[in-house]
């Protein structure tokens, strides 16, 4: 019996391999979702944070001082970075609020560690994260905001986009015009500063609610293939594969770091910079950054 098990494993783990072989050929056109593949080894800790009171937040993180990427409305400084209680959780705050003449500050933070998936590897990146704001002490909800774009997301920013990007969650808010929007995206391109994908890379998956969500993103390689998942709350809303687009090569993706920012405005007119509302404070509140890697 048991010599019969054997064999009829070997000759399943055969099959499953020519199989998966061929499918490798045509995984454009297969294309299947990563996100709960059978991991051959435990996962191995490569960035943990779960921000507890007492974090050194410069120990993992860069506190960045600078401009936002697609709103000179808004200024990053570090000291609205810091580590604060919401919902009887220690968290990660970044905190935004209007300063004068049209601009508001806020806050990023930028992961010292970066990380990608080897030849049949996975990464696991998981964020959960809460935006909120704040007016006479009471509190509002997101979606009550105007102008207000928080993220969190995986980039290689030298030489930006040959090394792709990886936006987990985009969310814009519109207030009363409409409420919130939700998207996850990439980016990528052949030269600095030239990305090709277009709107081919974006998958919006809108209003999830308010409260906290759980961002999960598998970035995984498949025998030299590469493919991007991302759920929230333990529902896909995102595949990514080469099949997507003629220009897209994510096997030429990382190694990234995490990004978590909450920028206000655009340059672009995503919002009307003259209506924008943070209340007195809006805030991106941050529970745990979680990056792990295993072997499949």
């Amino acid at each position: 019996m048991k010599k019969i098990v054997l064999y009829t494993f070997v000759l399943a783990a055969f099959t499953v391999f020519i199989s998966c072989d061929k499918n490798e050929e045509v995984f454009n056109e297969n294309y299947k979702d990563f996100s709960s593949v059978t991991a051959k080894a435990p996962w191995t800790d490569i960035l943990v944070d779960e921000f507890n009171s007492g974090t050194n937040i410069d120990a993992k993180w860069e506190r960045t001082e600078r401009l936002d990427y697609n709103s000179d409305f808004c200024m990053y400084r570090p000291w609205n970075v810091s580590i604060q209680t919401l919902d009887n959780r220690s968290c990660l705050r970044l905190r935004s609020y209007k300063k004068q003449n049209g601009l508001w500050e806020s806050g990023h933070v930028k992961s010292w560690t970066s990380f990608e998936p080897g030849y049949n590897e996975q990464v696991h990146v998981q964020v959960s994260a809460k935006v909120i704001a704040w007016e006479n002490g009471n509190a509002k909800g997101f979606a009550e905001t105007y102008g207000v774009w928080p993220a969190v997301w995986t980039v290689q920013e030298t030489a930006w986009p040959t090394q792709g990007e990886i936006d987990i969650m985009e969310a814009y808010s519109y207030g009363y015009y409409g409420g919130e929007k939700y998207a996850s995206n990439l980016f990528y391109g052949y030269n600095a500063g030239q990305s090709l994908l277009g709107q081919n890379a974006v998958r919006h998956y809108d209003t999830i609610g308010e409260g906290w969500h759980t961002y999960d993103m598998y970035w995984t390689n498949v025998n030299g293939n590469v493919y991007v998942d991302v759920l929230v709350d333990g529902a896909a809303v995102a595949n990514y594969h080469n099949g997507i687009d003629s220009d897209l090569q994510l096997q030429n993706f990382g190694p990234h770091n995490v990004i978590l920012n909450l920028n206000i405005g655009s340059n672009d007119g995503i919002f009307n910079n003259n209506a924008i509302n943070v209340f007195w404070n809006t805030d991106m509140y941050v529970d745990f950054v979680r990056v792990k890697k295993t072997s499949i």
